[in-house]
């Protein structure tokens, strides 16, 4: 939903009135009650987002608005939900065999789902098998690749069979691919609908959601581990950040975890009673190519875009340098990390290399592409990112390019299956290079652009089985250079985790780490 911002004070007074009797509301069925609920309900944080929710079953999800609400809702065996640091959650912990191919993990006792049923090994396995049954068209299920299969031994311990060595795969069973769901209430071939009951281990349920409004969770009361610091919360979705500004500032919510403008962004550093919270910077945009689809099958194509990708001015003209200009998959800050497409393009747009890498393959210049790009789910400053990219190629005389768009519901589906070159953003499944690598380099990846590569295969195979930090490094930097060789992808930012709250709102600064996750359950609200 793509609604247009009207000046009329006529219709604002109505949006503002439905937007407050929508929070009143929900709070007051989801909390109502006695003196310790109307408590609860005056502790409650209201949230908006411009992200949008595809699918809250973590059987077909992997975009990060649906991630951040499955994140309060589900667990996996191993997390973090306490900072960068990887942790058991609902395993006490899993060993290797000695080739690394079977990890035997023992479940946590007396963990239940928010319906009051036992977490139990049955239910473990039937999550992943089901994960690779669905085969869901978000991609989700392409980081259980190298999963063989899972059996149990009895009620407390489960069992991973590899396909290949994987020193890293407790990285893997924190990621959304392993969050639990009740083998007795989540069907084996098929998602559950969003506006149907989702169960989890989490610390919240999820009491109600409506599709581009709102979802509404409150603490779940059989929840294994230590409760919420607040009373509950409510997320609202609007369709355009300037909506959501006017609503915080107007304290109709709470805080608001993604996404402005840089230009709002600036506005609110300067108001009285909000803050502007960052933290660590491993969000990263980039542009995908169909490696088998023209003119994208032509690596000389590939490469001259890299030549030309205008990054230094995508961050300052657009994001007025709150993002930075990005040289590989893999940001900065990650041990493992390399300039790789500096060292081979350049750290500026270069037009003369362009020109002749297209006149050494004989490419008929201009060439004509289309780009798509998604106009909301990567916040609003969308558009102008991909004006800036069409205007650099354009300027060139290279190209001739055409900006396509479609919101994320169709084009989260679409991809690589009818595009050419699209937008991406990544957001870690765990804060390690690996994440940055293998899922963009390895043949069926979740992009299905097509790109395959006997070398990457071998470096991916080589990394899992490394069994020093150093040794997975040296190939994570091997990975690199060939990406940049190859040009299936390009990259060109990395940002900050920011979060903007009102001053009366706790703990904001403490969820903002590598990790990326938004943890509702540590903030409170005075």
């Amino acid at each position: 939903m793509n609604l247009k911002w009207t000046s009329r004070r006529t219709a604002f007074a109505a949006a503002l009135l439905a937007a407050v009797t929508v929070i009143t509301v929900a709070a007051s069925q989801s909390f109502a009650g006695g003196a310790s609920h109307q408590k609860a309900a005056a502790s409650v944080i209201v949230d908006g987002t411009t992200d949008s929710v595809v699918n809250i079953d973590p059987a077909n999800q992997y975009d990060y608005g649906s991630f951040t609400l499955d994140l309060p809702l589900f667990q996996g065996l191993y997390g973090f939900p306490n900072g960068a640091k990887l942790q058991p959650v609902l395993a006490t912990g899993c060993k290797a065999s000695t080739s690394l191919k079977t990890w035997t993990c023992g479940l946590r006792k007396n963990v239940k789902f928010s319906d009051g049923s036992p977490m139990t090994s049955a239910d473990v396995k039937w999550s992943f098998d089901r994960v690779n049954k669905i085969k869901g068209d978000q991609g989700i299920y392409t980081l259980l690749t190298n999963l063989k299969s899972v059996s149990v031994a009895g009620p407390y311990t489960v069992v991973f069979h590899l396909k290949g060595a994987q020193s890293t795969w407790p990285l893997i069973l924190s990621t959304n691919a392993g969050y639990i769901v009740p083998k007795a209430k989540y069907p084996f071939n098929k998602i559950v609908p969003n506006t149907s009951p989702q169960i989890g281990t989490g610390p919240y349920e999820l009491t109600k959601f409506t599709p581009g409004q709102q979802a509404v969770l409150k603490p779940n009361p059989n929840y294994w581990g230590a409760p919420a610091k607040n009373g509950g919360i409510i997320i609202n979705y609007y369709s355009k950040s300037s909506t959501m500004k006017l609503a915080l500032q107007r304290g109709e919510i709470d805080m608001v975890f993604r996404d402005f403008t840089p230009t709002e962004l600036s506005s609110l550093r300067h108001k009285s009673g909000i803050t502007v919270h960052e933290g660590n910077g491993v969000v990263i945009r980039y542009l995908v190519f169909n490696v088998s689809r023209p003119p994208f099958d032509k690596l000389a194509v590939r490469q001259a875009m890299a030549y030309l990708m205008p990054r230094q001015s995508i961050a300052s003209r657009v994001y007025h340098g709150s993002v930075q200009p990005l040289y590989s998959m893999v940001p900065k800050g990650l041990p493992g990390h390399i300039d790789a497409y500096k060292t081979r393009y350049g750290a500026t747009p270069n037009l003369a290399k362009a020109k002749a890498v297209l006149a050494a393959a004989g490419v008929t210049t201009p060439v004509a592409v289309d780009i798509w790009w998604t106009p909301s789910h990567y916040g609003d400053a969308s558009a102008d990112e991909y004006a800036e990219i069409q205007r650099a190629l354009n300027a060139s005389g290279l190209f001739k390019v055409t900006l396509k768009s479609a919101e994320w519901a169709q084009y989260s589906g679409t991809l690589g299956k009818t595009y050419d070159a699209f937008q991406l953003g990544w957001f870690p499944d765990y804060p390690d290079a690996e994440d940055y690598t293998e899922p963009f380099y390895k043949t069926g990846n979740f992009m299905t652009n097509g790109y395959t590569s006997s070398q990457a295969t071998t470096l991916i195979t080589k990394e899992h089985a490394a069994r020093t930090t150093a040794a997975r490094l040296a190939v994570l930097r091997q990975l690199q250079t060939l990406g940049a060789k190859d040009v299936s992808t390009i990259p060109y930012w990395q940002g900050k985790m920011i979060a903007v709250g009102r001053n009366n709102v706790h703990g904001i600064d403490g969820t903002l780490d590598a990790a990326f996750y938004m943890r509702f359950w540590q903030l409170s609200k005075s």
